[in-house]
């Protein structure tokens, strides 16, 4: 059976966001300043393949990358802040490790263990004169999550469509600390949420995905995930814990020619809401969402399964944050680097 047919791996939420984005990230938690995905990504899968049949397991591994560097107030850039060097870069690393396990043909487990990695510059957290770095790294808010197929796969072999709940612990670092070179000398405090690699709340992840065979070579993709944090924000930092989301559409095409190849072409959305489902909404947040325009590429066969996606912004905005008096803006990237390579026995 193409693998089309199964079409999705069990996505990662950093988000997250995400990210994040980057998504999911994504994600994992997403985190909207400076970053808009957590996780490795979403990729669809469209090339020959099998389905995860009952009693056989995946492991998987979603990598994604990022360097955000423009800022926005609402949909409108400050491209002053990169004329005079005032911008804040962030270059972030994300490592999800996936163990999937098909309890029945429509019925899959999945754990993931995120790894994250981010180097982040600025002026205005140092002195303001000079741009200094901050780092963080290590272990992110694993998540176990279970999907749920709606149609039998030997009698929905052309179009089928899952749900999916899970839960994300607080096993990330949310206290992360490095040194900040002050005017007063260097003083070590807190990195700045986009780089903490947890959140330091419990969550409820929500999942779909469904795909849609419309003509030979050629299906429909959806996927789509939020993120559920009902804790407000940490107390020792006052970083907000935020909810987060991602959704993708788009389509595959598989030419004959080109066995095991296929390309894909869709739309992306992921960001941070500026207030969330459950639970109160103070706390420090940059809410807000990135569009992309995502382009990707595949290759599978029996037992492996691979694919590269490249989403490139098209709309980016910085959304108020609950109760506050200013705007404020945050930093996004022109287009994110995400792959994933998949194994089933």
């Amino acid at each position: 059976m193409p693998l089309f047919r199964k079409t999705f791996s069990v996505k990662t939420l950093a988000t997250a966001a995400l990210g994040a984005l980057s998504v999911l990230t994504a994600p994992a938690a997403l985190s909207q300043g400076c970053v808009i995905a957590r996780g490795g990504g979403a990729i669809a899968q469209t090339t020959d393949g099998s389905w995860l049949a009952a009693g056989h397991w995946q492991v998987g591994m979603a990598y994604r990358w990022f360097r955000s560097d423009r800022h926005f107030v609402g949909h409108s850039e400050q491209t002053h802040r990169q004329r005079e060097g005032s911008e804040v870069v962030n270059r972030s690393h994300f490592l999800d490790l996936n163990l999937t396990y098909a309890a029945t043909d429509r019925l899959w487990i999945t754990a993931t263990i995120p790894y994250f990695a981010s180097d982040r510059s600025s002026l205005y957290e140092h002195d303001r004169v000079h741009r200094h770095h901050t780092q963080s790294a290590g272990l992110a808010d694993v998540r176990v999550t279970g999907t749920w197929w709606m149609r039998d796969p030997e009698s929905a072999k052309d179009m089928n469509w899952a749900i999916g709940v899970g839960i994300k612990a607080p096993t990330g670092d949310y206290e992360n600390t490095d040194v900040f070179q002050r005017t007063n000398g260097p003083t070590t405090r807190y990195v700045d949420s986009s780089i903490q690699p947890g959140d330091g709340g419990w969550g409820v992840v929500v999942e779909t995905q469904g795909y849609w065979r419309f003509a030979e070579q050629w299906a429909g993709y959806f996927n789509g995930s939020y993120l559920i944090n009902p804790a407000e924000r940490n107390r020792t930092t006052n970083f907000s814990v935020p909810d987060a989301y991602l959704a993708r559409i788009g389509v595959d095409f598989m030419p004959k020619e080109l066995h095991g190849f296929g390309f894909s072409l869709g739309g992306r959305v992921e960001g941070v809401p500026p207030h969330d489902l459950i639970g109160g909404n103070g706390g420090s947040r940059r809410p807000g969402y990135a569009i992309s325009v995502e382009p990707g590429v595949q290759f599978a066969n029996e037992s492996w399964s691979a694919g590269l996606t490249v989403p490139v912004a098209v709309d980016r905005s910085r959304q108020r944050t609950y109760r506050a008096a200013n705007h404020g803006d945050a930093a996004f990237a022109d287009y994110s680097v995400n792959f994933t390579i998949n194994r089933r026995f």
